[in-house]
């Protein structure tokens, strides 16, 4: 049962929320604790407290001891009473995540992504949440809301899916409402990037700090930025797009007006092709290219040394334009310590500013944490927040 369907005045869904806030924050807490911390009153907190109950939102923890006085009875959120689905829907591997209302994490897998995309990549998510849900004995009416974080440009009037040029066949097809049907729940769409900068402000190098540049360098490259705590879109929904940014390649060729400029330089497939041109062999790996260059490989060494120089000029590019008090770096190139290294060096050499730059602490999982947070975010205000008054939620901290 919602607590949104036929839904109490927005006064007593604020003290709802108010308590829900301390519950997932706080802990087990008797009702007396809950209305000095909220300020609400007794009476007002005993019905909230009932209506919780009832709904099966929160349930009877234990008995206080060791206090003077009467023994209380303490209250917690029931974590099995509600789920959410996280996913990092990529071009080469998808992670799927299952985690409770407190954000406990049930269920987690990983698996390569179908070539083919389109729906068999959507039939991939279906599968890998039924497994979930079967290893972790959770009964599919329980999943209440699915987060779905993926490359590219989310429209945000048709739910389209555009400036995603390593995916096929997704951007005809409407992501959202297509899985929405086939996981029986609501369904957000968010940017990878954007996601891996909510799960870094919810559980890496980022959390407490409400100014941060989450910058990621892989297969493709992308920003996410959380300003005051909210995330920068645009009016079309594709600010942070930085691929497209007209340095490191030539802006006018034809690859760089399909896949970006900056994207032609310094992603995965940018990278290879620098090597094999300064003499290295053909459809060499960037994980093989960063292994000869800590290996001292000399033409390893100057192009790993050049896409940090570039890579180091975007970092003081977004430094100058966002100003955030940290930027974190991700993405399977990005995270690299050779690659932070030489990024560190290029920023010293290209900027008298201190700009603190830190490899994503969450590392191949940002994204999948990040999708995790969005949906648990989506489902706490669906429960618990006005209907009137939608808002970002505090997200409990990790256990």
């Amino acid at each position: 049962m919602a607590l949104t369907e036929n839904a109490p005045p927005v006064l007593r869904q604020i003290s709802v929320r108010a308590v829900m806030d301390v519950l997932l924050h706080t802990g087990p807490t008797s009702r007396a604790d809950l209305s000095k911390i909220t300020g609400l009153s007794k009476q007002t907190m005993s019905e909230v407290i009932r209506t919780l109950e009832e709904a099966g939102w929160v349930r009877e923890k234990g008995v206080t001891t060791g206090r003077i006085g009467r023994s209380a009875i303490t209250y917690e959120v029931n974590g099995t009473a509600g789920y959410a689905v996280g996913v990092d829907m990529g071009a080469t591997t998808t992670r799927v995540v299952l985690g409770n209302i407190v954000g406990h994490i049930v269920g987690e897998v990983e698996y390569p992504s179908d070539r083919r995309g389109g729906y068999h990549q959507l039939e991939q998510v279906e599968a890998a949440l039924a497994r979930i849900l079967a290893e972790s004995g959770v009964a599919r009416e329980h999943v209440l809301v699915a987060a779905i974080a993926t490359p590219g440009v989310v429209e945000p009037t048709t739910g389209a899916l555009s400036m995603a040029p390593n995916l096929v066949d997704l951007d005809s097809i409407n992501i959202a409402r297509t899985l929405a049907d086939r996981l029986a729940c609501p369904v957000v769409l968010e940017n990878d990037v954007n996601a891996a900068a909510i799960g870094e402000s919810w559980q890496g190098h980022a959390v407490a700090i409400d100014t941060v540049a989450f910058i990621s360098l892989g297969t493709g490259i992308g920003l996410g930025v959380l300003q005051d705590g909210k995330l920068m879109r645009g009016a079309s929904g594709a600010a942070g797009e930085i691929s497209y940014l007209p340095f490191g390649a030539d802006p006018y060729s034809e690859d760089s007006l399909e896949r970006g400029a900056l994207e032609c330089a310094i992603a995965a497939q940018g990278i290879s092709d620098f090597y094999q041109r300064s003499g290295g062999a053909k459809d060499t790996s960037v994980r093989d290219i960063l292994r000869l260059a800590e290996e001292e490989d000399p033409i390893a060494a100057k192009v790993i040394r050049k896409v940090g120089d570039i890579a180091a000029l975007l970092i003081v590019s977004v430094n100058a334009i966002v100003d955030p008090t940290i930027i974190i770096i991700g993405g399977s190139i990005g995270r690299h310590p050779l690659m932070v290294q030489r990024i560190r060096e290029g920023i010293a050499k290209a900027s008298r500013r201190r700009i603190t730059v830190e490899a994503s602490a969450l590392g191949s999982r940002a994204t999948l944490i990040g999708a995790l947070a969005i949906g648990l975010n989506h489902l706490h205000n669906l429960l618990f927040s006005p209907q009137a008054l939608p808002e970002q939620r505090r997200l409990p901290p990790p256990v």
